[in-house]
């Protein structure tokens, strides 16, 4: 899109009351997003440059909380170990859990080439950056938040949330401040705080249940024990 294009769909949008998010790897598509006055970005990309240019990094620090960020950094880890490390994982039953055969059957099949998708060859040159990328990020002040990028190979729905929680750990993300990225910052993110996201009298409660503490391990999200939709349980 152009510079023109973003900036329309950006003044649409906020005249109807409605964030955008804007799906950004390289610095000039950064730029155009932070001159239309986007809401969020997604992804921490950028393919094998270093860093992020400094002038990015300032405007980011000059937009500060007020603007959110999505990295989504666990997708290349769990992709080239899938493809590398550990392929047995694709044998797992876990994943395929309410799917029908058929189904499975098909995704389990595209999976077994997934080292040979064009991306991949640029994992082994990409990964060893995305520490830096992230907390280079983070360092700006802007209001991270957990995604997944969950449907793309190998990103299973039911384990790319906690995979992502549980690498922002090992990058010295404090475990409450995690917490918030998937609850708190998200929903006042889709302006839904007086619903979702809190722990609080009125709201939806939907809540999990896990069998320890995610404050000193956060790899016990990986396991929920209970499921509370709209304070009812249903798992």
């Amino acid at each position: 899109m152009t510079r023109d294009e973003v900036r329309a769909v950006v003044e649409t949008a906020h005249r109807a009351g409605r964030p955008v998010v804007a799906h950004a790897h390289r610095m000039d598509e950064i730029r155009i997003g932070l001159d239309a006055g986007v809401d969020g970005f997604e992804h921490t990309g950028l393919g094998t440059a270093p860093g992020y240019a400094e002038d990015v990094l300032q405007r980011l620090r000059e937009r500060n909380s007020g603007l959110y960020w999505t990295p989504t950094i666990s997708p290349l880890f769990t992709l080239y170990e899938t493809g590398t490390v550990f392929p047995e994982r694709l044998d797992d039953p876990a994943w395929r859990v309410g799917m029908p055969a058929d189904m499975a059957s098909e995704i389990r099949r595209s999976l077994s080439t997934i080292s040979q998708l064009p991306y991949y060859a640029l994992f082994p040159s990409r990964i060893p950056l995305l520490q830096r990328k992230f907390l280079e990020l983070r360092g700006t002040g802007v209001r991270m938040m957990i995604g997944t990028d969950a449907g793309i190979p190998a990103m299973f729905h039911g384990d790319a949330t906690w995979r992502e929680m549980v690498k922002w750990r090992e990058f010295g993300v404090p475990p409450m401040e995690i917490i918030q990225s998937a609850t708190l910052w998200p929903a006042r993110f889709l302006r839904a705080e007086d619903r979702i996201g809190v722990l609080a009298p009125g709201r939806y409660a939907d809540i999990i249940l896990v069998r320890g503490d995610p404050l000193t391990d956060m790899t016990v999200v990986r396991d929920v024990k209970v499921v509370i939709q709209g304070g009812k349980r249903v798992r």
